[in-house]
Parts: C-alpha cells; sequence; structure tokens
C-alpha cells in the first residue's frame, strides 16, 4: 500500500467504539448513553451551584482568590446542610403521617 487507508478501513476505525458497544446490544449502548448524560448533568449542576455561590461571595464584597480558596469547605458546609435537612424533614413526614404511634 501507498501509505493510505483505504475510506472504509478509515470509516471503520473512526465508528469502532460505536460498534463495539453497539454489539453488546441496544441495552448496553442505552446504559452507556444514560451514564454520559448524568455525569454531564451532574457536572452542569456542580458548575452552576458553585458560579451562583460566587456570586453570593463577590456580592458581600468577598474576593475571587479567597472564593477559590474556600470553596471546597463551602462546598462540604453545603452537602451537609442538604443531608442534615433531608433527615429532619423525614422525620416531620414521619411524625405528621403517624408512622411509630402506637
Amino acid at each position: 500500500m501507498s501509505g493510505s487507508e483505504p475510506p472504509e478501513r478509515a470509516y471503520r476505525k473512526e465508528h469502532t467504539t460505536d460498534a463495539k458497544v453497539h454489539a453488546r446490544g441496544p441495552r448496553e449502548y442505552r446504559r452507556k448513553v444514560d451514564e454520559k448524560a448524568a455525569k454531564e448533568a451532574e457536572e452542569r449542576r456542580e458548575r452552576t451551584e458553585k458560579e451562583s455561590a460566587r456570586r453570593a461571595w463577590l456580592a458581600d464584597g468577598g474576593n475571587a482568590g479567597d472564593f477559590e480558596r474556600e470553596w471546597p469547605k463551602l462546598r462540604d458546609e453545603g452537602r451537609r446542610r442538604c443531608v442534615i435537612d433531608a433527615g429532619r424533614r423525614a422525620r416531620e413526614m414521619m411524625q405528621a403521617s403517624g408512622v411509630g404511634r402506637n
């Protein structure tokens, strides 16, 4: 050969990954697509959360450098509060529904 591939071979190389996933069946393909979409949605949510906190930080007089340094702690504190709030709401719902009463 003269160093260049026939177009059909180049096409096959380019589409090998998709073909392998499709060969495993539509469920496997759907699972991969769903995983990718979920990962992208989570990344978008995290970026939005960080940007919202950053805007509030700056509006309150903070500076961007301090925010970046403090962001991991702020994020962890926000998650901790969400867990605590979810537990509180669950207890309130159980009490309101009478679960556990004799």
